[in-house]
């Protein structure tokens, strides 16, 4: 009797550690399931986030079919916004921006711009040499100042540097009563002030020095020739102009900067940038006084 009690509750413990045992692995299965489940889900929710996040960006991003205002009336993908305060560029705004026909503006920088010393956010100064009107009728004095800064910049620091770079950005206009207006520009051509030796070389004289006669006094004889002094042309001076710099055609146009050849300006390639300038082999380095033609557009919020 004792014997089949015991055999009946060996049984029943076989049979409860049976059951225990599938419990257990019913329930890992259902956690890994769930465990699964919550996997796919975040992988859902961030391939929907992405998804959601590139059509904010694309209603964002100008068209590319809008003409660049820096280049020949109307071709840059320009429109600059600076670490200081100025108007936010919105989709309406780049929408009015597209049918704005930009205005040419003349300016020169007012201070040097040298890959080795300058900085991204460092400021970028110029000043208007000429009156200019914006499309909206805004008038650009003579002397209002074009604030921006530096976009990026690789300097040559060491053998394996082969080319330098900075991108600008100029998109404020300083009024001579302190209003600022929010701008997009582009530059088209630059031209850098002259040395003294480059200014000589073009004010020499390009043929042999004229002989004069003398004429023969009373009885006399013809007097012995004597050569004139070559023309120096006018002083030679920081703003003097030897080669004036091309201008950009288009939006992947590249061209030398005028007295500075070694020097490439390029259109701007991103809607916050006004140009770009590279040199191979050494530093971008531009002096104070450098002219600039600039096609600028009133931004609008």
């Amino acid at each position: 009797m004792g014997l089949r009690i015991c055999r009946q509750r060996a049984t029943r413990w076989e049979e409860w550690s049976s059951y225990a045992c599938y419990e257990a692995t019913v329930l890992g299965l259902r956690r890994l399931i769930l465990k699964e489940r919550r996997t796919l889900m975040t992988k859902t929710l961030s391939l929907v986030s992405l998804a959601l996040m590139c059509v904010t960006l694309g209603a964002q991003t100008p068209n590319s079919d809008r003409p660049d205002p820096s280049m020949t009336p109307g071709t840059t993908q320009t429109g600059a916004q600076a670490p200081a305060a100025t108007d936010a560029q919105t989709p309406a705004a780049n929408a009015r921006a597209a049918q704005v026909e930009p205005a040419s503006v003349s300016a020169e920088l007012t201070k040097n711009l040298d890959a080795k010393r300058v900085h991204v956010g460092d400021a970028i100064e110029a000043k208007t040499t000429s009156e200019a009107k914006l499309a909206d009728g805004t008038t650009l004095p003579r002397g209002t100042k074009l604030m921006g800064n530096v976009l990026d910049v690789t300097a040559l620091k060491s053998k394996q540097e082969k080319n330098s770079r900075i991108v600008i950005a100029l998109n404020r206009a300083v009024l001579k009563d302190g209003k600022q207006v929010a701008i997009q520009s582009a530059v088209t051509s630059m031209t850098a002030p002259a040395t003294s030796s480059e200014a000589a070389v073009m004010s020499a004289p390009s043929g042999p020095p004229a002989s004069a006669g003398g004429s023969a006094g009373a009885g006399g004889s013809a007097g012995t020739a004597a050569p004139s002094a070559p023309s120096m042309g006018a002083p030679i001076g920081s703003d003097t102009q030897v080669a004036q710099g091309a201008m950009l055609k288009g939006a992947g146009d590249q061209v030398p900067v005028g007295n500075k050849p070694s020097i490439l300006l390029s259109a701007p390639n991103t809607p916050e940038s006004s140009g770009i300038l590279e040199a191979k082999g050494e530093n971008v380095s531009l002096a104070s006084g450098t002219k600039l033609t600039l096609n600028v557009i009133p931004l609008r919020a």
